[in-house]
């Protein structure tokens, strides 16, 4: 890709780092690391972490914010000084930088980015919920898709009127519903996904500083040391973004066929029940009673159309749902990542 294709390329990028030890030999095994997430266009790479700190784990389950302060880091203050104190003596620079994610509360996100001073390669640790420059966690907009893709009578309006009482976000309206469901058809198209996405585990694939088990059952390195050692060998093995999609770009596999159904966004959630989209019992009758029909003048057209009233299932089981939902998106967004890089650098 040369230069002035990546400054006119718009989207996103995905890339995944592989192990080669057992992956080129076995090529009927799909073995793979957690995604990093890269910005076309610009040098950032952004590294979803699936093992955040409990404090961000509290808010991605609840929606709310888990203590009196409104900021928050990814990892524990532990796990910060080994990246840093890993990182200084690699010569590499750590800086933090924060974004403001908003559910039932809003917080402020602090992630560290880590960079080569001497390239022009910078990788950003978000957690795996944050979608970069964007107000909402990641199952917000993918619950607005897959509920307008299911529901009986679809309807923006009404997908976005579900999300705000499901997920507590008030500020949610039609038109991101309506941008988050255009969105996933150009991730389908781009990505030309031949089988709907997964909610099964990742597997990893063998890595020399992945933590060993210790007789006793136990971890004998911290869960971090892998990430690092991945972006580390990035920052250190690449000089330039291009180098790194050119890298990745040689170990493409065969485009399948591309999907070519109408209902391929609805297809690729298949993998969620669609119970998870069942919140609504009916909406307030709209309709007169037989007996009360009579000629009536016409009434004057609103210009802005207003939603009636719904009428939702009971509460607890409407957090079984978004707890389920959740923990399924997680999933689905590592599974995502992995796909879209296997088809697309």
């Amino acid at each position: 890709m040369n230069k002035k294709q990546t400054q006119t390329k718009r989207g996103i990028v995905i890339a995944i780092v592989q192990s080669k030890d057992g992956f080129e030999n076995n090529p009927s095994k799909e073995i793979f690391d957690l995604p990093l997430i890269h910005s076309a266009g610009a040098s950032d790479l952004y590294y979803l972490i699936d093992e955040i700190s409990e404090e961000l784990e509290y808010f991605a389950r609840t929606g709310k914010r888990p203590g009196a302060d409104k900021e928050y880091h990814v990892f524990s203050p532990e796990q910060e000084r080994e990246v840093i104190g890993r990182c200084a003596a690699l010569g590499l620079t750590v800086r933090y930088r924060v974004q403001r994610v908003e559910c039932a509360d809003s917080i402020t996100i602090s992630y560290m980015q880590v960079l080569n001073p001497k390239t022009d390669i910078k990788v950003s640790l978000i957690p795996w919920f944050m979608v970069a420059k964007r107000p909402y966690p990641i199952f917000v907009y993918l619950y607005a898709v897959g509920h307008y893709q299911k529901a009986e009578k679809k309807s923006y309006e009404e997908s976005a009127a579900v999300v705000r009482k499901l997920f507590g976000v008030s500020s949610f309206h039609k038109s991101t519903a309506c941008r988050s469901n255009k969105a996933m058809k150009g991730f389908i198209d781009a990505s030309r996904l031949s089988q709907p996405l997964s909610i099964e585990e990742l597997r990893q694939p063998p890595h020399p500083t992945e933590p060993q088990a210790d007789p006793d059952g136990s971890q004998s390195e911290a869960s971090d040391g892998r990430v690092l050692k991945h972006v580390t060998d990035i920052l250190l093995g690449y000089p330039s973004a291009e180098a790194l999609e050119k890298e990745f770009g040689d170990r493409i596999k065969r485009l399948p066929v591309p999907v070519n159904r109408a209902d391929k966004v609805s297809y690729a959630l298949s993998c969620i029940p669609d119970e998870h989209f069942k919140v609504v019992k009916h909406s307030e009758a709209a309709g007169r009673k037989r007996r009360d029909r009579r000629k009536r003048p016409p009434r004057p057209r609103k210009k802005e159309f207003v939603q009636r009233p719904l009428i939702f299932i009971e509460y607890a089981r409407r957090e079984e749902i978004r707890k389920s939902f959740i923990s399924k998106c997680k999933l689905i967004v590592l599974d995502a990542a992995v796909r879209y890089h296997r088809f697309l650098v």
